[in-house]
């Protein structure tokens, strides 16, 4: 199944430099050591040979070029400002004109909305199919861009896809005026499993630059490699190195708003739970909306540590904030047994999950969400109320199985995506759920 995979926040980039470096010695003889032909596309030349090899874990090759006094000049595309960028597809020339456009209105937007982090480009070009997100720093000065790339569809040639990749990787911070080495690529790739934690078992991450330590902001830990940022009055960490996921879903800006917004009309006793909470974001929400009491549920440690800091560094402390390690679906099966009830839920559900840590063998969204959605109904107070959520751009809900339960669903999708996401309108769907 496909799956991403997370490149180091600078290797593309430098890659792609790299490669713009040999094409300014085109005609000069020259061996290179290359994964793919993106040599052949710099040097616009054809090797005299090709000796496959392997390069640490992957397949490679030593490609030599004879010396060619008349080669022709290496592709570039000249930016607004002027700054000419190297590239390896000449038609990129389409894709810089189209960033450079889109990134004037998105910044036009932002200011006017007050967000500093959004999406700025989600595959305007069909040839180009990656979405760019940037993020800015929140108590320190700082801009990073994170870039997706979506699947090729079957018949595109995985090299030309590359390439068109690199050039991406070698525009979009030049147009954005981010430095190279803050940028950070996920690709996809083919990979067995699909459990939403399988990052966790990477290996560590590179060491970031400003050393390995990590430092206190407002007197909570702010691990290496972290940022803060900025969204709805409130300060959340960023992290591009460690994990597939940078810690906060651009997506769900006006789910976690709508959050606040409901836990203030709530009367009682005003308690919150968060289900496959991730990184706590819409805790944090609910706690600014006023929320006595919360509960953060998900399997990760990492995730849940990290929940504790966004809480922690919004001023959000004490035993009244409770953070629970455990399989979710197990979890909300025991606490139906239990007085335990909710005023509010949030549940993001993975579209598919088989960790080792879960009870049962795997999770999968579209078959069992009814379960799911029935048990979180049953642990919500009377006129309480759950927003469910899951990102599989085909699901569709067992609406009549979940009315025989007594179960209501009201769709929101819509009111939900945000404006920088207009165009993936099928980036997540969300519901409210009620008791009948």
């Amino acid at each position: 199944m496909a799956d991403l995979s997370w490149v180091a926040p600078e290797a593309l980039a430098t890659e792609a430099a790299a490669l713009a470096d040999l094409a300014q010695i085109a005609g000069l003889p020259l061996v290179a050591l290359a994964r793919d032909d993106s040599a052949d596309a710099a040097l616009r030349a054809e090797p005299s040979s090709v000796t496959e090899v392997i390069a640490g874990r992957e397949a490679a090759s030593i490609r030599a070029y004879p010396a060619r006094p008349d080669a022709p000049a290496p592709a570039a595309v000249t930016l607004a400002g002027g700054e000419r960028v190297s590239v390896l597809v000449p038609a990129s020339d389409q894709f810089a004109r189209r960033l450079e456009k889109v990134a004037r209105l998105r910044a036009k937007w932002a200011r006017r909305e007050d967000v500093t982090c959004y999406r700025v480009y989600d595959a305007d070009l069909p040839d180009y199919a990656v979405a760019i997100e940037l993020y800015e720093g929140s108590e320190t000065p700082g801009r990073w861009l994170q870039v997706s790339e979506y699947v090729a569809p079957r018949g595109v040639d995985p090299a030309l896809a590359r390439r068109r990749l690199m050039d991406v990787a070698a525009i979009a911070p030049r147009v954005l005026g981010v430095d190279p080495a803050d940028v950070s690529v996920r690709v996809r790739t083919r990979a067995r499993g699909g459990s939403q934690y399988a990052d966790e078992r990477r290996e560590p991450a590179r060491e970031p630059r400003g050393g390995r330590a990590s430092r206190r902001d407002g007197g909570v830990e702010l691990p290496a490699g972290a940022h803060l940022v900025d969204e709805g009055g409130l300060t959340f960490e960023v992290n591009f190195d460690a994990r597939h996921d940078c810690g906060i879903f651009l997506d769900h800006r006006e789910t976690r708003a709508r959050i606040r917004e409901m836990m203030k009309q709530t009367q009682g006793s005003k308690r919150f739970l968060n289900l496959f909470a991730y990184t706590g974001t819409a805790t944090v929400y609910a706690a600014d909306g006023g929320a006595k009491h919360t509960t953060t549920v998900d399997l990760s440690r990492p995730s849940l540590d990290w929940a504790r800091r966004n809480m922690a560094r919004n001023g959000f402390t004490g035993p009244a904030h409770e953070f629970v390690q455990a399989d979710v679906l197990a979890w909300v099966t025991e606490q139906r047994h239990t007085r335990n009830r909710w005023d509010l839920i949030f549940c993001d559900v993975p579209t598919f999950s088989n960790s080792a840590r879960m009870r049962r063998a795997s999770f999968d969204v579209q078959r069992d969400h009814a379960e799911l959605i029935i048990g979180v109904s049953r642990l919500l107070v009377r006129g309480g109320r759950a927003i469910f959520s899951c990102n599989l751009r085909t699901f569709k809900p067992d609406v009549e199985k979940l009315a025989r339960a007594g179960v209501a669903l009201e769709d929101i999708t819509d009111e939900t995506i945000p404006e920088d996401f207009s165009r993936n309108r099928k980036i997540h769907h969300a519901y409210v759920v009620t008791r009948v």
